[in-house]
Order: structure tokens, then sequence, then C-alpha cells
């Protein structure tokens, strides 16, 4: 038995979106559930919010068979085989980065895309200059596959001038399509919680909905994180002053101590360190800061003090100091859903 569990508050997330809502005026949201809903779980999150926002967005095909609905779902990335165009899903808005793509859709089957407009990440996308000559030979040659959507990538919104930029030049290159193409956006969390941004993205319809609906960005906006990671000890375990625990020999204890085994470590992505020797004098002083600087990834849940761990975290067990708790004390632990293993088991909250 583990004892250790992840808690997604549903209330903090139907909060969220209804600050979401009212910032978004009348714009359509698009709930990004990628990432296993950024780890919170894809299902359950999905089926919570079937009937509160308009779309799902996810990164790939093996993403949107895992949902239950009937709402339109958009694949985020133009990075799909001719497999994925012979789904049986028939809810799935397909993004496209380039013409050749278009010849591998199915000629018998109505297909609808977005186009994802490259504004300045170059990585992967059309360049405004293509993309008249990419719908109008769309609209010439293939009359199965809808446009439904146009959309460009906000990756440096910390730099506002740069991404003023990058929105006029979206507006510039979309503004023929407006009244033609259901959906055109550009908004992502990080662009939507900035309010200069935000209004200049005013002739966008659509907003990418991700950290923010997790509570992960937007804390100025009245935004609440969603989760938390709560563990009690699986043992507790009596060590005499001078013994030493754990792996190496690294922690020798200074006084009798109770420790606490908690039933998680590096599997569920906590307290990795790599090892690597940087020499004695760096050492010295590593091991100087850490004992003068700490720094708790473990809270006594009641109380909100800090915890200490003993020794290192190994693959599956975290081991801490008893000092003021007991067998059945509950410990919030500070790991991020989007890198902590996937099966953890989650409890939803109403």
């Amino acid at each position: 038995m583990k004892n250790f569990w992840c808690e997604i508050y549903l209330d903090k997330l139907y909060n969220n979106l209804k600050i979401i809502k009212e910032m978004a005026d009348d714009k359509k949201i698009i709930a990004v559930v990628k990432g296993n809903a950024y780890g919170l779980g894809v299902e359950e999150i999905t089926t919570r919010l079937n009937d509160k926002v308009d779309y799902f967005a996810v990164s790939d095909i093996n993403e949107a068979a895992l949902i239950n609905t009937d709402k339109e779902i958009l694949l985020l990335s133009p990075l799909v085989s001719k497999d994925d165009f012979n789904t049986n899903l028939n809810n799935i808005i397909f993004t496209i980065d380039n013409k050749a793509v278009i010849n591998e859709f199915p000629k018998d089957k109505t297909m609808k895309i977005h186009i994802y407009v490259d504004t300045g990440m170059n990585r992967m996308g059309v360049k405004c200059s293509e993309l008249a000559g990419i719908i109008s030979e769309i609209k010439e040659k293939y009359p199965n596959i809808i446009v439904d959507g146009i959309y460009t990538h906000l990756h440096n919104t910390k730099n506002v001038n740069y991404t003023l930029k990058q929105i006029e030049d979206f507006k510039k290159c979309t503004e023929p399509f407006k009244d033609e193409v259901n959906m055109i956006h550009c908004l992502n969390s990080s662009g939507f919680i900035n309010d200069e941004i935000r209004s200049a993205s005013y002739f966008t319809n659509a907003v990418r909905a991700g950290n923010i609906l997790y509570g992960y960005d937007g804390f100025n906006k009245g935004i609440r994180r969603t989760y938390n990671y709560f563990a009690k000890p699986v043992n507790v375990y009596e060590v005499s002053k001078g013994e030493h625990v754990g792996y190496g020999c690294t922690y020798k204890a200074k006084r009798n101590i109770k420790i606490g085994i908690l039933g998680f470590g590096n599997i569920e992505h906590f307290g990795f360190s790599k090892d690597i020797d940087k020499g004695f004098f760096f050492n010295v002083v590593r091991a100087a800061y850490n004992s003068l600087k700490f720094r708790p990834e473990i809270f006594d849940a009641k109380s909100g003090r800090g915890i200490r761990i003993v020794s290192k975290p190994n693959m599956n067990i975290t081991i801490v100091d008893m000092e003021g708790l007991n067998e059945d004390s509950l410990l919030r632990i500070e790991i991020s859903p989007i890198l902590a293993d996937s099966r953890i088991t989650k409890k939803y909250i109403e």
C-alpha cells in the first residue's frame, strides 16, 4: 500500500473556467487536455468539462481516442500520418502546416482542418505569405476538405512587444478569411492572462485554455491550483544516534530519531538529482548551502511546516524525519502532475 494519492478539486477547476469565460467575452473555449489533461487524467477531466466548453484539444490521435465526447477535438500538432487520417473517429479536426500532407487525406471522406501559421517560432507551420495560396488550392482541388480554422502559437509572451508584433502579423494574414473561416485563434494561457496581449487579439474568436484551466498560471487573475498530492507514512522506523540511513550512507543520525517511510520516489518523479562529481570544493560548498537553505518539498498538511527528507529519495521510497509527526500524519507533497507518473491514484473532489 503506497498511501500516496493526488486530489483534484473540481470546484476550483470549474471556477477557473468561469474566470476564463468572463475574461474571454464571447470567444469559444478550447479546453486543452493534452498530456493526460496536464497530468490530471484526461478521461475524467473531459467528462467533467464536456458540457462546459466548446472544443477539446490534444496532441495526437491516440489522446483523442481516450475522450468520450461528441465535441470536436482539435489535434494541436501537424505531426500526423496517413493512418491518422483513416481514423474511425468522426469528430477530429486535423492541423496541417504544408500542402503535401493534403494529398494523404481520404478523397471519399469530409475532413475538417485548421491551418497552423508560423509567426516566428520556426519549427513548423505555413508562412504568412503562403496562407492564401494554400487555402485557394484546397478550395479548388479538395472539395472534401473544410478549412475550419487558422491559428498560430504565441511562444514568447514574456516579451510583450515581440508578441504584439506576432499578433499584428497574424491579423494581417488572416484578415481576408475572417468571414469564411469558422475559427481564428492565437491566445494560449500565457498570452490570455496578459491584458495587453489579450486586447490585441480582439479579432480572434477562440481561446486555447491549458495551464490556466488547471491552475499552473494566472494566479493574479484569481486562478487557483486544482490539485495537491498527499501521503501518509507506510511504516515508521527507529534510528539510533550515529547510525546511517539509506543508500551510500549519505545520512548519519545526530540524535535518536524516528523516520517515516513514504511510498513514493523517483518513479513518481520526486527527488531527482544528478550525481555528478564536480570536485571536492564544489561538493563542500553545495553541502553547506543545502544545510543552511532548507527548501522543503514535503509539508505537514495540518500546520504547513516543512518536513525534512532523510537521505535521498530512491526508486519508490522517500524517507522523512518524523519529529512532530505520527503514523497518521497527513503530508502534502510538491510534485507537478505534468511530470508525475500517470498511474498515481487520483481522487476527484466535488
